[in-house]
Order: structure tokens, then C-alpha cells, then sequence
């Protein structure tokens, strides 16, 4: 890891884009991702003793206990390689602020910036219910606006797509209450303490077209040179 290495949060409910998006932006430049919703899915797959501690609550829609989601981001950190690392849907709960700071020092990262995109239910649903991942490597497809060339195999790795349990409308909806009630804190408590570097993007226009935006925010705020990352703050909210 690179001294100096910043880390970039990027949040949203369900169905809003957070991965499509930090793939897009590691495409721009060397970013490392790391994709907690597909990692938390991976030890599922696997068949883990994590992953089946983690199953009952994906299945739900509830939120993974801290405990759990620190477990497997904290092993996916330690492979970290660069001066820049996205956490994809982390820290999801204000209890998890504090898992992400202690992060931060202990792989010496900067808080480099926050981004949180918005979408209303009513389009969750709708990109959702057609939304398949590959249960190889986590490539993410939507039916009707990204299909695979082949139906029902991953571009990437030939490996099978699949549709997620917690992609039902009824658990959709679980999952965008919980985004409401659990995340939105977290977002409040960033955009009062890190204001010039949180930035808030509807996600409502083409993947290509949300991460032109971030992306060219991102170079003035962040990846300038004369930019300075915000200070670290081991902190929550109140």
C-alpha cells in the first residue's frame, strides 16, 4: 500500500447503482473495489460457517450484524494493493462508522471522499427485478438495460447467472426501509463532518453517465495533486 493511500465511501439504498458504478470508476483509474454486498454473497456460496451465520439475514433483508460484515472487509483490506480503495455499501449503519475509522488507521488511509447516490423505490423495484450476478465472480447484469451476450452465462468467466433471493420485491422493500432508517444517519453524519468531500448524485440517468459526473468531481476533489484528503476522524455521530 502506497503511503498516503486515500479511501473513497460510496453509498445508496438497493438497486441504486453503488456497484456498477465503483466498477466503472476502477476502470478510470487503479482503483481497488471491495464490494461488501458480493462478498458477504461469495461466503454465502461458499458455504462458509460465516457465510450460513450471514445467510438468515440476507434472505430477510435485514441488515448483516456489524460484527460479521468487519470479518469479511477486514480480510479483504488486508490484500489491498494502491493509493486507492472503494468501500462499496460500507459503513451501512452508524455502529459500522466506527468499524470503518478503525479501518482507516489501521492500514493508514485517508478519508478521501464520500458519495452517495439517490433513486426512489418505485425505480428499485424495477431495476431490480431484473437484475442477475454471476455466481463465479460477481460480474453484475440487468436483463433488460445490460445483458449478457449469452443468455444466462457471465461475459466475464463463463460462470452462471443468477438471481438473488434478497432481489424479491417483497424483500426489496425490507431492504430500502432499512437503507432509510439505518443508513441515511450515516450519510447525515458525513455530510455535516466531511462536507468538501461528500457529494450527493441522483442515480437516476445511464450508469455511464453517473460515473462521468463522479468521476470528474472525484479528479478535482480528491486525485488533484494540490488536494489534501480530509482529516481522519475517529468519530461517530452523536
Amino acid at each position: 500500500m502506497k503511503e498516503n493511500a486515500r479511501a473513497i465511501v460510496l453509498l445508496g439504498p438497493p438497486g441504486s447503482g453503488k456497484t456498477t458504478l465503483a466498477r466503472l470508476l476502477a476502470e478510470r483509474n487503479h482503483i481497488s473495489v471491495i464490494e461488501t454486498g458480493n462478498l458477504l454473497e461469495k461466503e454465502i456460496q461458499r458455504g462458509t460457517e460465516l457465510g450460513r451465520q450471514i445467510k438468515p439475514y440476507k434472505i430477510a433483508g435485514e441488515l448483516v450484524p456489524s460484527e460479521l460484515v468487519k470479518r469479511v472487509i477486514s480480510s479483504a483490506v488486508k490484500n489491498f494493493k494502491g493509493d486507492l480503495i472503494l468501500f462499496d455499501g460500507f459503513p451501512r449503519s452508524p455502529d459500522q462508522l466506527g468499524m470503518l475509522f478503525e479501518l482507516l488507521k489501521e492500514h493508514h488511509l485517508d478519508l478521501g471522499a464520500v458519495i452517495f447516490l439517490t433513486v426512489d423505490l418505485e425505480t428499485v423495484l424495477e431495476r431490480l427485478s431484473g437484475r442477475r450476478i454471476c455466481g463465479n465472480c460477481g460480474t453484475p447484469y440487468h436483463l433488460r438495460a445490460h445483458p449478457p451476450r449469452q443468455p444466462g452465462i457471465c461475459d466475464r468467466c463463463g460462470g452462471p447467472l443468477i438471481q438473488r433471493q434478497d432481489d424479491r420485491p417483497e424483500v426489496v422493500q425490507e431492504r430500502f426501509k432499512n437503507y432509510e432508517r439505518s443508513t441515511l444517519p450515516v450519510v447525515d453524519f458525513f455530510t455535516k463532518e466531511y462536507p468538501e468531500v461528500t457529494r450527493k448524485e441522483p442515480a437516476m440517468d445511464t450508469p455511464d453517465e453517473v460515473a462521468e459526473r463522479v468521476w470528474q468531481w472525484l479528479e478535482e476533489a480528491v486525485l488533484h495533486e494540490k488536494k489534501k484528503a480530509a482529516p481522519l476522524r475517529a468519530a461517530g455521530p452523536n
